[in-house]
């Protein structure tokens, strides 16, 4: 299933499950469960499971708001999970979240969904006829008694908000009770369900039925939606960044890299596969990075030295093609930064690191004003530390030998003898050697937390020469890092 767009492609996806549930599901559940129980079919629909609403309802209203359970490895991590255990606050036991909706890329904790049986009515409260649901609602969230299983409802809620509270040492950034027909939405999670919260009901938002839902569809899109919820842009394509910023707010342009690295199985080892597609970052003077890309357009890094070449040149002129796409749709004329001033200016990248890795094995990589991670040849000529065996005359090889096919492990694309691979030990042992709080500032601007390795494409490139790496400027003006060839 596409991404939903808008929200009226939401509005467009809501009815589709709406006539989808009504005209074939319902009546083929009615028809089986009329059949196995020997029940008459109207006392059937009467009986409709929980279960019913969350696989047919829910989980295309959850889906029409891109959060998604059936994400396929090449789209990203699922966002949203069904039946997440948590350790309960309130009783210390294990209880089950219905849905538990989170960052993809950090586990953050955004959303709560607590899914009620079809039948299921809104709150009511004895003598407050004139009352809305929302007053209704945070009356009950004050402490008085709701009729029918809302005490025990909003309890629940309360207990699931602070118990993944406990863990994450994040409140989520919404909480959602629906039963399919209706749905209520707490705007601030820890101002309704926190002791410290004020249960303001203006942060409250119902949804009375599937009618208010299509009448006020923007609203409910503009706060559940998954990326309106995570306050991020997705990346965009060069056509659709004029709607997301004003020409005028741009202040420069930057080139990078998505890169995927694949352990392909053979026979008797894993080969490592690397694609890459070109990606342009645009920096607001209001300091926020927007990320343009022009799928599917993507490079496989080729296991032929003889290719590589090319292969560096089809990324160059697609790199510039889609940065001056960026130009032309924005109508300024930026060049790419260079990326040791991206390194440099300290607020940039902050906001924008040199290497970012999206999920296990996708990455997003700042190549500044060169257009690929790997150079074409050494700035460094004639260095002998290429070849294992030279390094081993020399006392200095690497471990455990010789890296004579492009390896997984360790990764090592590049092989022995070949001019981007580095076979000298103290190069290897110094970029694996960790970040810490101690040496941080003589390693210089990192993209990596303490105690991961100084080198910044350690995680997908362990053997690379540094002469032929996209951030060998950058690393070499580190104090604690030297290489043994000389410029």
């Amino acid at each position: 299933m596409s991404r939903v767009q808008n929200a009226d492609d939401f509005l467009l996806r809501f009815r589709a499950i709406r006539t989808d549930y009504q005209d074939l599901f319902a009546t083929r559940i009615t028809a089986i469960r009329a059949k196995y129980t020997k029940e008459a079919e109207k006392d059937v629909a009467d009986q409709a499971l929980e279960a019913h609403a969350r696989a047919y309802m829910i989980n295309g209203l959850l889906a029409a708001l891109n959060w998604r359970l059936d994400q396929k490895a090449e789209d990203g991590l699922p966002n949203i999970f069904p039946e997440v255990p948590v350790l309960s606050k309130q009783t210390s036991t294990i209880r089950f979240l219905d849905y538990l909706g989170l960052e993809r890329q950090t586990d953050i904790p955004l959303l709560i969904v607590e899914t009620k049986r079809p039948n299921a009515q809104l709150p009511h409260i004895l003598k407050r006829g004139n009352a809305s649901h929302v007053e209704i609602i945070g009356l009950g969230l004050a402490g008085e008694h709701l009729i029918g299983d809302w005490d025990e409802w909003l309890g629940d809620l309360k207990d699931y908000v602070r118990s993944v509270f406990e863990r994450a040492q994040k409140v989520p950034d919404r909480a959602v009770i629906a039963n399919g027909e209706w749905l209520i939405i707490f705007l601030d999670p820890a101002d309704a369900f926190l002791e410290s919260g004020s249960r303001d009901p203006s942060r409250i938002l119902v949804f009375a039925d599937r009618s208010d839902i299509e009448r006020r569809f923007n609203e409910l899109y503009q706060r559940l939606e998954y990326e309106q919820i995570l306050g991020k842009t997705r990346a965009l394509t060069p056509v659709e960044l004029p709607f997301f910023i004003a020409p005028e707010a741009v202040d420069s342009a930057i080139h990078g890299l998505r890169l995927r690295y694949i352990a392909v199985p053979r026979i008797y080892n894993n080969s490592p596969v690397v694609n890459v597609a070109p990606v342009v970052f645009i920096h607001s003077r209001y300091g926020s990075w927007l990320r343009i890309e022009a799928p599917p357009l993507d490079f496989e890094l080729p296991h032929q030295s003889d290719q590589l070449p090319q292969h560096l040149n089809y990324v160059d002129q697609a790199a510039k093609d889609l940065l001056a796409r960026v130009n032309a749709c924005l109508g300024t004329s930026f060049q790419a930064v260079p990326i040791q001033t991206h390194y440099a200016d300290e607020a940039a990248f902050e906001s924008l690191q040199g290497v970012i890795e999206c999920q296990e094995n996708d990455y997003l990589v700042v190549t500044g004003d060169k257009t690929h991670y790997l150079l074409s040849t050494p700035s460094v000529s004639n260095c002998p530390y290429h070849d294992w065996a030279a390094c081993n005359r020399q006392s200095v090889p690497s471990n455990p030998g010789p890296i004579m096919i492009r390896s997984v492990s360790p990764r090592s694309f590049f092989i022995s003898e070949e001019l981007h691979h580095c076979a000298h030990r103290d190069v290897t042992a110094a970029k694996a050697t960790s970040i810490n709080s101690t040496n941080r500032t003589r390693c210089g601007p990192r993209s990596g937390l303490d105690g991961q390795a100084f080198c910044e494409i350690w995680r997908f490139e362990q053997h690379l020469c540094c002469r032929t790496c996209v951030f060998e400027e950058v690393c070499t003006k580190a104090t604690v890092f030297q290489l043994p060839c000389q410029r």
